[in-house]
């Protein structure tokens, strides 16, 4: 546990940055802020029209701004999730040095073998009954290796579990496109990873590094 404080202390500062330089693309959403028309009853009324004809004129700049700030952000998105695979890599690379479990979860007993190195991240707290240190483990390697055509196990079906979810109140499955390794529009998952873990700055990196790693 000593060591592996150690390597949280050594790569602190350096995750620290990566988390500020990832938040940092957020605010070409954040400002300025979107300017919200108030309609008046039924939209589309003439009274609406007439009034969002001069809202509009009155806030031609800003709107403007913003569509050009949004085009900019979709533009960064690959650039924005370069640096959620640099998170995860740090998470990735303390797990393997410091992490001695030997179980693996029975959801996972078909897919996992004893000796495969996903074994050390059967770890942590549960997401849709999968561990945080799984989540971690294939959200890396499709980071890292993206440009593969082929996820391989239990890469592949830590996504699969994620993407498909049962709703009982429709009484079917859904596909959420975020973790679909089908979805043609996205090349990158490792935002949507750290979106999933609901790591939002360091604290939160930490403190599940802490909770899975804490018995070595």
């Amino acid at each position: 546990m000593e060591q592996f404080k150690d390597y949280l202390s050594k790569t602190k500062s350096a995750v620290q940055k990566v988390f500020e330089a990832y938040d940092s693309y957020l605010d070409l959403l954040r400002y300025p802020e979107r300017p919200i028309f108030p309609f008046l009853g039924n939209p589309d009324s003439e009274e609406n029209k007439r009034a969002y004809k001069i809202w509009h004129e009155e806030n031609k700049a800003m709107l403007e701004e913003r569509y050009r700030r949004d085009n900019k952000y979709v533009f960064e998105m690959f650039a924005k999730s370069a640096l959620a695979g640099t998170i995860l890599q740090f998470a990735y690379h303390g797990i393997c040095l410091f992490s001695k479990n030997k179980i693996v979860p029975p959801n996972f007993n078909n897919i996992i073998k004893p000796k495969s190195k996903a074994v050390k991240f059967c770890i942590g707290r549960l997401i849709d009954d999968i561990p945080v240190g799984l989540i971690i483990f294939a959200g890396r390697n499709q980071a890292m290796h993206f440009e593969d055509k082929y996820l391989k196990e239990p890469s592949r079906t830590v996504f699969n579990k994620l993407a498909n979810w049962y709703s009982p109140n429709f009484n079917k499955w859904f596909i959420n496109d975020y973790y679909d390794l089908n979805n043609p529009d996205i090349m990158h998952y490792a935002g949507n990873i750290l979106y999933k873990l609901g790591w939002e700055g360091y604290v939160d990196y930490e403190s599940d590094m802490l909770e899975m790693l804490q018995d070595g």
